[in-house]
């Protein structure tokens, strides 16, 4: 996996966002290490027509060209991602692109919401 980088928060250390691109770029919102919450951020592999998830085997399942209005380029580790937290009524971790927002990422959603998606699907919903 060509993980790019884990966000933590000071305020609440037992939640972070975690930032992984390898054919797929995801985001993970992890409490206490573990995955509650995930969504796509975009394809860095060339993108299919046709839904991949009906294969286990493509796991990181790519979006479909019909699921999305706009396919981000890939960033690396220097590229302005920000990530803050609001722990008021709900816990929810907002990931910003060149102050941007692009997704949102609230316990007891799954997947998460972004901005870039063009219809709800098993990778993102739309924000």
């Amino acid at each position: 996996m060509g993980s790019l980088k884990k966000y933590v928060s000071n305020d609440r250390p037992e939640f972070a966002v975690f930032i992984d691109d390898d054919k797929v770029c995801f985001s993970y919102l992890l409490m206490e290490d573990k995955i509650i919450v995930d969504i796509w951020l975009y394809n860095s592999a060339p993108t299919p027509g046709e839904p991949e998830w009906h294969k286990k085997e493509n796991i990181p399942f790519l979006n479909p060209a019909a699921f999305f209005k706009e396919n981000l380029e890939p960033f690396d580790a220097s590229s302005p991602v920000e990530v803050n937290r609001d722990f008021d009524e709900e816990t929810v971790a907002n990931i910003f692109v060149a102050s941007r927002l692009i997704a949102k990422l609230p316990i007891g959603s799954s997947p998460g919401w972004s901005s870039l998606v063009a219809k709800d699907g098993p990778l993102a919903q739309q924000m």
